[in-house]
């Protein structure tokens, strides 16, 4: 039997229509929590909410772009006005994007980047922040950082940088609120099977992908959605009670190399 951690919860998750934040979404909802999913895919946004509600869960999806103010600070509003509350965060929303070297780097790119991946970090967590001092309850905030955090790689400067980011501003953030309450960790997934990952691939064309698995993996596998899922869950449980500021690898152990 599945536990029940999240029991009568409230989870947020931004990034949630596919890949990791889709999973996590759907391990939030299978341990009991009610889900509000934040995604600029609608489409793929509200079969995340209707895979959860077919399983007898409760979830509900909004329209997001989580590079925009009002949008972030709807998505929580949302949570407090639908479900009552927010007890738990995921900010999971990510891109890539094209990955030329820095020479060739447009500029819009690498905002667009920065954008998504590290001002939207900044705003969800702001906002998630705001609502937890609000109701004095206390909640969870879990970032989803990447192993470019410590290990940059060639044709990702963009990409590095907000990654780096993430994990600075994580650690920061918990000092700020550690003693009321707020604990705030990330999650550094290394190279996880997903979409992104696949296109990121072909998009490289740096070997097949026997020699992508070698050279980032000692386990000879790439690392699964559920596998992210299960740290994020456990981060943000009463299981990690004196875990805070934390960056948590979960790279099939390639960062120790």
């Amino acid at each position: 039997m599945t536990q029940q951690r999240f029991l009568n919860r409230v989870a947020l998750v931004t990034g949630g229509a596919s890949g990791m934040g889709r999973q996590i979404a759907l391990s939030f909802a299978a341990e009991g929590a009610k889900v509000v999913v934040g995604d600029i895919q609608d489409e793929m946004g509200a079969e995340t909410v209707a895979i959860i509600t077919a399983a007898g869960g409760q979830a509900v999806f909004q329209k997001t772009d989580v590079s925009q103010t009002a949008d972030v600070d709807a998505l929580v509003a949302l949570a407090v006005s639908h479900f009552g509350g927010l007890n738990h965060a995921v900010n999971a929303a990510a891109i890539e994007g094209e990955a030329p070297e820095l020479a060739l780097l447009e500029e819009d790119v690498f905002d667009r980047i920065i954008a998504v991946n590290l001002r939207s970090v900044f705003l969800s967590m702001r906002a998630e922040v705001r609502a937890f001092l609000t109701a004095k309850t206390g909640g969870t905030i879990v970032n989803i950082a990447s192993t470019n955090s410590y290990r940059p790689q060639p044709g990702q400067s963009a990409y590095t940088s907000s990654k780096f980011a993430v994990a600075g501003i994580t650690k920061a953030a918990a000092i700020e609120y550690a003693g009321r309450g707020i604990r705030i960790n990330a999650v550094a997934p290394g190279s996880i099977d997903t979409p992104m990952l696949r296109n990121a691939m072909a998009r490289r064309k740096r070997g097949d992908e026997a020699d992508t698995i070698a050279r980032l993996s000692l386990i000879g596998r790439f690392g699964t959605v559920e596998e992210i899922a299960h740290a994020t869950l456990w981060l943000s449980s009463d299981e990690a009670t004196y875990t805070m500021g934390h960056v948590m690898a979960v790279d099939g152990g390639y960062l120790s190399r």
